[in-house]
């Protein structure tokens, strides 16, 4: 084993098993960050900041806000059906709809009116390069970790609740559609329409408003994996510094409740960084093959920048012995919001190739430090370090 490997496994172990579930701005994920700031200074990094920011401990209650409001709009249309509660009917799938749509594209919606921010923080360590600084690269990953809802225990259920997101979304789509016709020509018989669309509502609703009462689970792949990686690079940065790129090393929370982190840091440092900045995350790198996600995006979907698709293709080339894949990403991670603005922004991550690791454990309590395997970690950081050798050539 690498030594670089073999330090990055004990961060992974430290993160995942010391401190445990990191959820989003609790006293866990602040201990993680504490931890990579000292690894960061261990490591021979003088410039380390914490940057506070406004973070949601939830990722689900905006969302259970948009179905409630549908459920209720859907209701009122099916059991009172006269054409002031079909159009309120309308309103309030139309609400839901709104809330669903920008919540998954970063956007402002009335149901942060409920969602309640906490006060909490990145870690950013820099690592000059040894000659003149000509470029940057911003590399991240996440502290925090998720809960462990039902739906995201299976193949089946995974399934379902893909097909269920979708459902629903169309669902409360139609509903404004259907409901605000009905209002608008006295059809009073077009309220039976609930019967179909309410059903896919709750049954959302109720998958949705429980997720937040399951645990968080220990995050070893997702994503100490990219943390440790990370605070092992450090060292070799240091070691081997580059000749003329300054690297960030950025530890986000709330990645998982929609990159409130990374967000954050964009709104402080893109236009000081400026727009031929690298950006890349490193999220879930310890189990399976190494992928870069070609577009991300729950509902409206972004396309990765055509020049860090270039480098991704371009690494991949260089280390022929490393099995590498793309394609697209089923939801979105920290690289999103950085592709949104138009910057040069890749997702590296890994998947599994056997159902034996279902998902690379994905926000399961079997994403643990046994399931963390040492070839793909090893893989992961060679493809990291060939990345930023290519960057500062």
């Amino acid at each position: 084993m690498e030594p670089y490997t073999r330090q990055a496994l004990e961060h992974i172990r430290y993160l995942s098993e010391t401190i445990g579930g990191r959820g989003s701005t609790t006293q866990k994920v602040r201990d993680a960050g504490e931890y990579a700031a000292a690894a960061l200074s261990s490591a021979g990094v003088r410039q380390i900041d914490f940057e506070p920011f406004m973070g949601s401990p939830s990722t689900y209650l905006p969302y259970t806000m948009a179905f409630f409001a549908a459920v209720i709009g859907s209701a009122v249309a099916l059991f009172v059906g006269n054409p002031a509660y079909l159009a309120l009917g309308a309103v309030l799938n139309l609400l839901g709809t709104w809330a669903m749509l920008a919540e998954s594209d970063f956007k402002p919606h009335w149901g942060h009116l409920a969602l309640k921010k906490v006060r909490t923080q990145n870690v950013v360590g820099v690592v000059p390069p040894s000659g003149p600084a000509t470029r940057r690269t911003v590399l991240f990953a996440h502290l925090d970790t998720h809960r462990t809802p039902i739906f995201f225990s299976s193949t089946r259920w995974q399934n379902i609740f893909t097909l269920l997101v979708t459902a629903c979304f169309l669902s409360m789509a139609l509903g404004f559609v259907l409901f605000g016709v009905a209002a608008l020509f006295g059809w009073d018989w077009m309220r039976w329409c609930a019967v179909i669309l309410l059903p896919v509502q709750i049954f959302a609703l109720y998958l949705v408003g429980t997720a937040d009462q399951t645990p968080f689970n220990p995050g070893a792949n997702d994503d100490a994996s990219g943390v440790g990686l990370m605070l092992a690079l450090a060292t070799r940065l240091k070691a081997e510094p580059l000749a003329h790129t300054t690297v960030t090393l950025l530890f986000t929370d709330c990645e998982e409740t929609n990159a409130y982190g990374m967000r954050a840091f964009l709104d402080k440092h893109a236009a000081e960084y400026g727009p031929e900045a690298i950006y890349a995350t490193l999220d879930e790198m310890a189990l399976g093959v190494i992928k870069w996600n070609t577009i991300d995006g729950l509902i409206v979907k972004h396309t990765t920048h055509p020049k860090a698709l270039a480098l991704a293709r371009s690494v991949a080339r260089a280390l022929p012995d490393i099995k590498t894949a793309e394609g697209p990403g089923p939801t979105y991670t920290d690289a999103l919001p950085a592709s949104m603005r138009g910057l040069i922004s890749l997702t590296l991550c890994t998947v599994p190739e056997d159902e034996a690791h279902f998902g690379g454990y994905l926000h399961q309590m079997g994403d643990n430090f046994e399931h963390i395997d040492l070839a793909t970690l090893e893989a992961a950081g060679r493809f990291t370090w060939e990345l930023l050798r290519q960057v500062d050539a």
